[in-house]
């Protein structure tokens, strides 16, 4: 056997066994537990394999489902499905018990983050300890072991590093290459949306630096007007003067002419300050940028590459792209609306200096200080560590002419000023700082990656490869190298280390047995109903139900996506039975349709056989409303109590 092919097995079975010991105690309990503190999101992964195994056992659509929001049905095409992995958890995997199968392909993923960032780093630094240094640092980010708490999807994060590898190749002119890209990225739509997003603005960086050589320049004499500094000065000067007044005042109106002034708080008047900040600075150093062309760029050849990655992905996604074409063509496609004061936070500096929050020993500590400063934890995490972030600043300074260096600090800054979202957050307040991302709210597609934060994991994939660059060279210069290696291995293991990392056990009550076990074949609505997708609630959703649903196996009136249709909520608010649950369960419906049909008949109608009453979130006005229906009890217990309907 080739020694390149026993060196990359032995780190595939390395990074397996990292992936295990990383999440330890998972692999003890394979079959009763899912990551994380608590049931939430990871609960919506349990359920998409379960749903893949029962669309493939009937024959049915996985992408369309009539089992969540019965009777109306919903489409999946927007949701987080996983669908690679829950395929394979339903073929490969399917003599797995169902979380068990989720598990595994989870702690698979894992170890291909790690085994792919290793191939990319050993492509670039051809030393096979620094490229295991690299595996280390993407597959034991923070990013990732924040998102193992329940964003199954985003742990995922393998085929960026395979596609960043397969497109440097394919931009040298390869087109074999260029069908592994465009192969990579149409798979990553069957993993998770964002993934997506960011493998075509990884691409678009690529070309753009093959393209052109890039530099900033510094003149040394400034040649804009004194009185215009003068200008900018005292503007900034009379903006500070605002904002005094507004923190002293409380906030104040007024009118200049017929003009109404009005100032309640600083934001505004802060986001001014920047902007004039920054524009001082620029008048100041007048930084130039230039592009010159590269003498070995073809532009026909690179287009015809380009058109071998777009033409390959656009086949291998081509149901997803169709699916969402039709919901474009319903008015279905659904993406966050916002506006520049209330879009979704990004990442907050500060916790570049906060420390690992899901470290296996200090991370509680680090995670009581980001609740205390307001911080999300998951979305808002960008802690890259001191060894990784020491040896990308020593690659920087001792190797920064070359190409790998120069291309992958310019895609880290890319993406880390993408993560900062539309504005600079710092210890968990808005400093009001604009950013570019305000404009991408304008961008179709990028738009619904919705949470900037999330970009974070190419930053990580930067950072990565600059450590191995810097950790090769570092150890090169060294009378051991190996030993180098190793003791920086040690270090950032230590720095990364999140065992044991937390488990939350998956059992349901026994009287969702006896709810499995009944003749009638209809839906179950569970109340209080729960109905949300993954941007709000629009009642309080209780992810366990769709837990207990992959034991009773029946239609579930209400449930959660990723992106609920305008169309089904509408539904449920036209019909009487369903905005009346509604209604009691906290959704402010307006008024209640008037039904002309008995509760019997509209039961019947809406398919719902059983009902499944929570005691401890059901008001009065549920338990009464519930009381009015022809239902008989089947079962109870000190929280549930069944009912079917006669």
């Amino acid at each position: 056997m080739p020694a390149g092919t026993l060196r990359n097995l032995a780190a595939g079975l390395g990074f397996t066994g990292l992936a295990i010991v990383w999440t330890f105690p998972l692999c003890l309990h394979l079959s009763t537990h899912l990551p994380g503190s608590g049931l939430g999101d990871n609960a919506v992964f349990l359920w998409n394999f379960w749903w893949m195994r029962a669309a493939l056992a009937s024959g049915s659509d996985f992408f369309h489902t009539t089992y969540l929001f019965a009777p109306v049905g919903t489409d999946l095409t927007l949701h987080t499905h996983t669908a690679l992995a829950a395929f394979a958890g339903a073929t490969v995997l399917k003599w797995l018990p169902l979380a068990a199968a989720l598990n595994v392909t989870t702690l698979a993923g894992l170890s291909l983050n790690g085994f792919l960032a290793y191939l990319l780093a050993w492509r670039v630094t051809r030393d096979s300890g620094a490229a295991v240094l690299a595996g280390i640092i993407f597959a034991c980010s923070p990013y990732i072991a924040v998102h193992l708490n329940g964003h199954f999807n985003l742990t995922m994060a393998w085929t960026i590093p395979l596609f960043a590898l397969a497109m440097i190749e394919a931009i040298h002119g390869s087109r074999t290459w260029a069908a592994l890209a465009g192969l990579v990225l149409g798979t990553t739509a069957y993993i998770d949306y964002y993934y997506v997003v960011y493998e075509v603005a990884f691409a678009v960086c690529i070309v753009a630096l093959a393209a052109r050589r890039w530099s900033v320049t510094w003149p040394v004499a400034n040649s804009h007007p004194k009185w215009l500094s003068v200008l900018i000065a005292s503007a900034i000067v009379l903006d500070i003067a605002t904002i005094g007044a507004i923190e002293m005042t409380g906030g104040f109106s007024g009118h200049l002419g017929r003009i109404q002034l009005t100032a309640r708080d600083i934001f505004n008047p802060l986001q001014v300050f920047w902007l004039l900040a920054g524009l001082g600075l620029w008048m100041h150093f007048r930084p130039r940028i230039t592009a010159s062309p590269r003498l070995t760029w073809s532009a026909r050849q690179k287009a015809q590459v380009i058109a071998v990655v777009a033409t390959t992905s656009l086949l291998v996604a081509a149901p997803l792209v169709w699916n969402g074409m039709r919901l474009l063509l319903r008015g279905e496609y659904v993406t966050q609306q916002y506006y520049w004061r209330n879009a979704p936070a990004g990442i907050d500096i500060a916790t570049l200096v906060l420390g690992n929050p899901m470290h296996g020993a200090w991370g509680g500590l680090v995670r009581s200080l980001y609740t205390r400063l307001g911080v999300d934890v998951i979305e808002s995490c960008a802690w890259l560590g001191i060894a990784p972030l020491v040896l990308s600043l020593y690659a920087l300074r001792r190797k920064w002419n070359d190409d790998a260096v120069r291309t992958w600090a310019a895609v880290g800054a890319v993406f880390f000023v993408w993560a900062l979202g539309s504005h600079v957050f710092a210890f968990g307040r808005n400093t009001a700082m604009m950013m570019p991302g305000l404009l991408l709210r304008f961008v179709p597609i990028a738009s619904n990656a919705r949470m900037p934060g999330r970009a974070m994991v190419v930053v990580y994939l930067a950072v990565a490869v600059l450590g191995s660059i810097g950790a090769a060279d570092y150890s090169a210069r060294r009378r051991r190298p190996a030993v180098a290696l190793s003791i920086i291995a040690i270090v950032v293991l230590a720095e990364l280390f999140t065992a044991p990392f937390p488990i939350v056990p998956i059992d349901c009550p026994a009287i969702y047995q006896t709810l499995r076990d009944r003749p009638e074949r209809g839906s179950v609505a569970e109340l209080p109903l729960g109905v949300a997708d993954g941007l709000g609630a629009i009642t309080p959703m209780d992810n366990r139900m769709l837990v207990c649903q992959t034991i009773h196996q029946r239609p579930l009136v209400g449930g959660f996506v990723a992106r609920l249709s305008p169309q089904v909520l509408a539904a449920y608010r036209a019909d009487p039975l369903l905005a009346t649950w509604l209604r009691l369960s906290g959704d402010a419906v307006g008024e209640v349709p008037r039904n002309p049909q008995t509760p019997a008949d509209q039961l019947k109608a809406d398919g719902i056989d059983f009902i499944m009453l929570h005691r401890a979130t059901a008001s009065d006005a549920m338990r009464n409303q519930v009381g009015t229906l022809p239902l008989t009890l089947i079962a109870e217990d000190a929280n549930l109590v069944l009912y079917a309907r006669k």
